[in-house]
């Protein structure tokens, strides 16, 4: 990985910061004379450099495969993935292992298998006799390889062309995998469509692979109106049926067009087998990368019943080519709608849809009369649709809080429709009877231990335990949560859903819990703390599931599982006993807790949390890092932060507020901060500061922030309303004037809203901004301060970025170094990297890796003496 690095003060080589000799030769290049070795930076941070590569190698568990063993017991395959530095990639490899029927016993683990990278999607049957392997094509005709294993070998292998379909689409937003019928005899995924015109062959025909001909080229088309950040170039999704009997790939037709379709679903059979006792829910998992994961990652299946029926319908989800409700006129052309960013960006519209399907008498699938049944009409958000076990009921997430509101993140909603297995559809056909609401958005939690509201896109596979009770991952304050929901209790009746891992992110050894996958009794979960990297635990389920969602009940028993050392006496559990001997010494020497400060500016005034890593070994207050979160409505919550534990190795404190604005405490607390950004959660994060210090565990005198996107927003801001508390500062892709990035970023609503208000910024939207909205930008922006700036600044960019495109910090970078020097003294030093093959993450492995040397860098310079 190579980056355009540019200095404002002349760098130190790398041979004087180690006290080394620079080597000499000779050079024999006309024109030229000989001269020193160029110098190298970052300089003096050689040890910095290898204990963050070893804290690449610590892998995190990214899904799973749970399903009842044939021989007893659970079988589990668990998708881990580690950084591949020099290939600048993830590496990816499943682990098997066979659990007792208890779960409490050791389990019998095999070696790693690594995941071919060419390999796209692994999607196993729900019987398990079955697997479809999605691989990348040979050639520029082919998209994708489907093929289709039965037992020991390949059953066949088709090569779709890239006329019926382009990629595959697994990026965990459109799609998260494929779905098996229930009779696995067909399988729907999800593919970019086709480009749907080209250019004429210019200056003579296509050239003959056997003919003479004169040399012609196609030219590059009409414009593709993609979906922004991470969709760069990308057609719209659509669903596809590969179907095993007649062996053909069809797409599902009777969709709305002008629409992006993804997330299908199998409807559940109208004859429904009474042996069926794990769920039927025919989704597949996300890819490894999570919710941002790119279309290579590879997805395991998730386990359903196979009842017997055949395909009787699909739903799916459809996001309109169209602005939402909230912002009519960013997108009032029929002809070319335009589409905004969907990347972390929940209030877009998104419809649900069924479409019947049948197979005919010859074996080939029918589709019913077009156009598609649209489900649940008055709702502007429908997401990840899952069927209960008894398929009577088919239960999704709402986002129409964000929809309504425009903030891109919000509180969610849980409903559930009610679906008769006799007619393989609706129950009622009004438009929205047997719609009932399972979870509400919750305004303010009753207690600072009550449920705080729910905050997840996604129903996890095989989420269903028993015909009535869902496990949900949902944020829960400062830690990531399994809850249990009854979804048979609704509207007035419902209950709130009762944690099964602990929530009290005060207690000793609090971390983050996501559900893996249940069956055989056992609920499959992974554990990640901030001294710990993902791990693998197992709890045994009550035979009853209702008790689940009772009133007090508790938290499971839950308990590590050994995947480390396989067949090894002694061998400890986990993936931190196989880490790098300095990186588990690290880990031990790391401490955490969470603060509950009290905001002191704005109307709201509900308590916040403060995250704090830190050595356990120290004397005295200590250096520190203030590192606030992105978004602005998204939260960090108490996990595995390889560069969070990295700073605490280096010896500094690492501050993480929860501003107000943040998920995870309630819609009141998060509603609170559009149209004050720059206000209330800077002084959120300065009222940090001021928690730790009080506390004795911090050094005022000592501390640094570095942030990125919002928090890069709030870096910048913290450097120029308060310049005197910090010794450097560190911004990655920051958003630095809101005026200049609405010209160019796929988020233009995000500028309003958080820059005017909810309200007023819905109200003003267009696509072209007033000068009064410009105005209104500008006074919420960071760049108004500048000239107050002190601190040394490192700027670090994507080149790619779409979301904050490149030269919104360039410009701030000018203002600082450019600034009236008579006027407000000499600007201080600064640092600039352009990463030029990255987008707004900036999480490729080398660029990761990059990134938090140069931090460790900066930081040795200004802020630990």
């Amino acid at each position: 990985m190579t980056a355009s690095v540019s200095t404002s003060t002349p760098p130190v080589t790398a041979a004087s910061a180690t006290g080394s000799t620079p080597k000499t030769g000779n050079v024999a290049t006309a024109g030229l004379t000989a001269s020193a070795p160029l110098p190298e930076l970052p300089a003096g941070v050689e040890a910095e450099a290898a204990l963050l590569a070893a804290f690449s190698e610590a892998p995190t568990v990214s899904k799973a495969v749970v399903r009842a063993a044939a021989a007893g017991g659970v079988a589990l395959t668990a998708t881990l993935q580690q950084r591949n530095l020099p290939g600048n990639s993830q590496r990816r490899y499943n682990v098997t292992a066979l659990l007792p029927p208890t779960g409490l016993g050791p389990a019998v683990a095999g070696l790693p298998q690594e995941l071919n990278a060419d390999v796209q999607l692994v999607s196993v049957s729900p019987s398990g006799s079955q697997q479809l392997v999605v691989a990348k094509g040979p050639n520029d005709a082919t998209s994708v390889l489907l093929q289709l294993w039965r037992g020991a070998r390949l059953a066949f292998e088709l090569a779709v062309p890239k006329a019926l379909h382009g990629p595959l689409v697994n990026d965990g937003y459109f799609a998260s995998g494929a779905a098996w019928s229930a009779d696995e005899s067909a399988v729907v995924y999800t593919a970019e469509t086709p480009v749907p015109e080209r250019t004429p062959a210019w200056c003579g025909p296509d050239p003959l692979k056997d003919a003479a001909g004169p040399r012609s080229w196609r030219g590059v088309g009409a414009a593709n109106e993609d979906w922004g950040e991470l969709n760069t170039g990308k057609r719209p999704p659509a669903p596809f049926v590969l179907d095993l009997v007649r062996r053909e790939v069809l797409k599902v037709p009777g969709l709305p067009e002008e629409h992006s379709i993804g997330q299908p679903t199998w409807c559940p059979p109208t004859s429904i087998s009474t042996s069926t006792t794990t769920s039927t829910s025919a989704k597949l998992s996300p890819g490894t990368e999570g919710v941002a994961a790119k279309s290579s990652s590879v997805s395991a299946a998730t386990t359903c019943s196979s009842t017997g029926g055949g395909p009787t319908g699909l739903v799916v989800v459809a996001w309109p080519h169209a602005a939402p409700p909230s912002f009519p006129r960013l997108a009032a052309a029929t002809s070319a709608p335009r589409k905004l960013g969907v990347v972390f960006c929940y209030n877009r519209s998104a419809h649900m849809y069924h479409v019947r399907v049948s197979r005919a008498a010859d074996g080939s699938l029918q589709f019913g009369s077009s156009p598609a049944t649209r489900l649940a009409p008055d709702l502007e958000s429908c997401l990840s649709p899952t069927f209960s076990p008894a398929g009577d009921a088919l239960v999704f997430v709402s986002h129409s809080e964000a929809v309504s509101t425009g903030t891109h993140g919000a509180t969610a909603s849980l409903y559930r429709l009610d679906w008769s297995p006799q007619t393989g559809g609706v129950v009622s056909s009004g438009s929205n009877e047997g719609l009932r609401l399972l979870v509400d958005v919750v305004q303010r939690p009753e207690s600072a231990k009550a449920f705080p509201g729910l905050y997840t896109a996604n129903i996890p596979d095989d989420g269903f335990v028993g015909p009535r009770t869902l496990l949900l991952n949902t944020q829960w304050g400062a830690v990531n949560s399994i809850v249990a929901v009854d979804t048979e209790q609704a509207g007035s009746a419902a209950k709130a859903p009762v944690p099964l891992t602990p929530v009290d992110a005060s207690a000793p050894g609090a971390a983050s819990w996501s559900l893996l996958g249940v069956s055989g009794g056992l609920a499959v979960a992974s554990r990640a703390a901030p001294d710990s990297p993902t791990d693998i635990y197992v709890a045994q389920l009550p035979a009853d599931p209702t008790v689940l969602t009772a009133a007090g009940s508790g938290p499971l028993e839950w308990r590590p599982l050994e995947l480390g050392a396989p067949g090894l006496a002694g061998a400890a559990p986990g993936c931190r006993a196989e880490l790098p001997p300095a990186v588990q010494e690290a880990l031990e020497g790391l401490e955490y807790k969470v603060l509950s400060v009290t905001p002191r500016v704005g109307d709201n005034r509900d308590p916040f949390d403060c995250l704090l890593w830190m050595p356990r070994n120290r004397s005295g207050p200590l250096p520190a890092v203030v590192a606030p979160h992105g978004g602005p409505h998204t939260a960090v919550a108490l996990g595995w932060y390889p560069a969070y534990a990295y700073l605490v190795a280096l010896g500094y404190a690492v501050i993480v507020p929860n501003y107000r604005g943040s998920t995870g405490y309630g819609q009141a607390a998060l509603a609170s901060l559009p149209g004050a950004i720059g206000r209330n959660d800077v002084d959120d994060c300065m009222a940090c500061v001021d928690a730790v210090v009080a506390e004795g565990l911090v050094d005022k005198s000592r501390v640094s922030v570095v942030g990125g996107s919002h928090g890069g927003f709030l870096t910048a801001h913290l450097l120029g309303q308060h310049p005197g508390a910090f010794r450097s500062g560190v911004m990655r892709n920051p958003v630095t004037n809101i005026s200049a990035m609405i010209a160019a970023s796929d988020i233009p609503d995000w500028c309003y809203v958080e820059a005017l208000g909810s309200e007023e910024g819905r109200r003003r939207c267009a696509p072209v901004p007033s000068p009064a909205d410009l105005a209104a930008m500008y006074a919420a922006s960071p760049v108004q301060y500048v000239d107050a700036v002190k601190a040394p600044v490192f700027v670090m960019l994507g080149a790619k970025d779409r979301r904050v495109p490149p030269p919104d910090g360039l410009q701030y970078l000018s203002a600082l170094r450019g600034r009236d020097v008579a006027v407000h003294g000499a600007p201080p030093e600064s640092r600039l990297i352009v990463f030029p093959e990255d987008s707004h993450g900036l999480d490729k492995p080398q660029t990761e890796y990059e990134q938090w040397v140069n931090v460790a860098y900066w930081l040795k310079r200004f802020s630990s003496a």
